[in-house]
């Protein structure tokens, strides 16, 4: 029964979404991937997402991917959400618990907008190429990872506390 009853409200949000087809932010791309990973796993939990198209200066992607754990199964699965739909649903090899992601996080738009203004005088021209959101990686807490690109050399990486859009820190490499 609750597979008829996810497969209705997946039918459901496909329908209302597939009228658009321009890029959106994370957070409107994210109730498909999350209705999947509840069919998938009741424990499911967001540990991951990443923009799975090219994004652009406002945070907007045509796709966007969501990974998550479940500590049950002690397995990772992601979706990668294209125009209302899922594209792809994958299996990852698990090797530590992964913690989940803080459930206030900011949207890409409002990230997109703070990176961007982070990311120093001396990169004014670096186009944003991708926004990560992860937990205990780069920071304790939830935070987006901005990485620009400014032609040859290393790329410039912007830090953000996911929950404030406070920088964290820049480095290149």
């Amino acid at each position: 029964m609750r597979a008829g009853i996810v497969a209705v409200a997946c039918a459901g949000f496909l329908v209302a979404a597939a009228a658009r087809s321009e890029p959106v932010t994370a957070r409107a791309a994210l109730e498909l991937a999350a209705i999947a990973a509840d069919a998938w796993a009741d424990d499911a939990r967001l540990v991951w997402v990443e923009n799975d198209a090219p994004v652009d200066s406002t945070g907007q992607a045509a796709a966007w991917a969501y990974l998550y754990y479940s500590r049950e199964k002690h397995a990772m699965r992601s979706w990668s959400v294209r125009d209302g739909r899922i594209v792809t649903a994958l299996d990852h090899t698990v090797s530590a618990e992964a913690p989940a992601l803080d459930a206030g996080w900011r949207d890409t738009g409002d990230v997109a907008l703070q990176a961007v203004r982070a990311r120093g005088d001396a990169a004014t021209t670096a186009t944003l190429q991708s926004l990560v959101l992860v937990r205990g990686v780069f920071a304790p807490g939830s935070a987006w990872v901005a990485v620009f690109d400014d032609g040859p050399g290393p790329r410039l990486h912007v830090l953000l506390d996911a929950m404030t859009g406070d920088l964290i820190k820049r480095w290149r490499g």
